[in-house]
């Protein structure tokens, strides 16, 4: 059995990295900057680079690049036209990229810990920052990151004002999402879908547009930026407020390259990335409100819930501890005692 999984990754990885050679995406040789000891790191993303989603990452590059002097260059290969969405993990582990651009939640089956980053409450983001960076839990999620996926988490590279309930048709509170199909991308918003009495569909975010438009979904757990970004524009009506889950999508790196990177270099990329965190918060909360505003003006109208109808946002969201603590015996009760102090609105 270990030998035929050992052949199945094998020709996924050959199959990619032809996929990637014949778009021009792959440079040779690799590893090595030419007539220099740079460290060359191969970057790919979940999304497509048209999407403003990767206007962030693509400056965390730029900024590595110029402050590693020669040092070490990232090299951008492409988004899920070199590697699909959900397969990007496993191309970090098979040698096709180094770092990718994605959401932790994406690959939740195989280190479920990364989604408690997802619990955590969205709606005051130097709250947020606070509760991932000065707890426990980003030291846990990483070990959990390490053992199950061989990547490490290095920091956020996109997220808003977080993600909501975005619907095709009018919907006057959150009782009328009973019934109806939502668009998740992974099993923790699915669990805070069926919450609601709805049926969770998996669709990846360049797919997304045309599974509305076709009736597959009746709305998604969406960020409104992602949303006029992906050219979703003129097909939602209603917007619940406030936020489901900030779900942010961050930098992860192959831990067969970490370990082998000098100590200088793991620092470069790591303070980077905190450095970056509060910036790209603060840049995607911007993009959210023009977003929210632009899809106003295509016809979406805003529901802004009560108090009680804000609880069962939360509750929806904090359903996914039970799926935490039983996938993860060794980690999912450390990082609920380090997280949930901070899972839940103050109003």
């Amino acid at each position: 059995m270990k030998n035929e999984k050992s052949q199945i990754e094998s020709i996924w990885a050959v199959s990619v990295f032809v996929t990637a050679l014949m778009a021009g995406a792959v440079v040779l040789p690799i590893g090595r900057a030419a007539g220099a000891d740079a460290v060359v790191i191969r970057a790919i993303a979940a999304w497509p680079v048209s999407c403003d989603c990767d206007a962030m990452y693509m400056k965390y590059i730029q900024e590595v690049n110029k402050r590693g002097k020669g040092r070490v260059q990232i090299r951008f290969l492409g988004g899920p036209e070199v590697t699909p969405a959900f397969e990007q993990f496993q191309a970090l582990r098979t040698g096709i990229a180094d770092l990718t651009h994605t959401a932790p939640s994406y690959f939740a089956g195989e280190t479920v810990e990364g989604s408690a980053m997802d619990l955590i409450d969205p709606v005051d983001l130097k709250k947020y920052l606070k509760a991932l960076r000065e707890t426990d839990a980003l030291r846990i999620i990483n070990r959990a990151y390490e053992e199950k996926s061989s990547t490490r988490y290095l920091g956020i590279t996109v997220g808003g004002t977080g993600f909501r309930f975005l619907m095709t048709k009018p919907i006057k509170n959150l009782d009328d999402l009973r019934g109806t199909r939502i668009r998740v991308f992974g099993s923790q918003g699915a669990k805070a879908v069926q919450y609601f009495g709805a049926s969770p569909q998996t669709i990846a975010a360049n797919e997304l547009y045309t599974a509305l438009q076709r009736g597959v979904v009746d709305g998604a757990i969406r960020a409104p930026n992602d949303a006029w970004s992906f050219g979703e524009r003129d097909i939602y009506k209603t917007m619940v407020n406030p936020p489901l889950q900030l779900s942010a999508g961050g930098l992860f790196i192959a831990t067969r390259l970490w370990s082998k990177l000098p100590q200088d270099i793991q620092d470069l990329l790591s303070q980077t990335a905190i450095e970056f965190e509060p910036k790209v918060l603060d840049y995607y909360a911007q993009q959210d409100q023009k977003a929210i505003k632009n899809l106003q003006k295509n016809g979406m109208n805003i529901v802004n819930v009560g108090a009680s109808e804000k609880k069962k946002l939360d509750d929806a969201r904090n359903a996914y501890w039970d799926e935490i603590l039983a996938k993860s015996p060794k980690y999912g009760a450390q990082l609920r005692k380090a997280l949930e102090p901070h899972a839940r609105s103050a109003n």
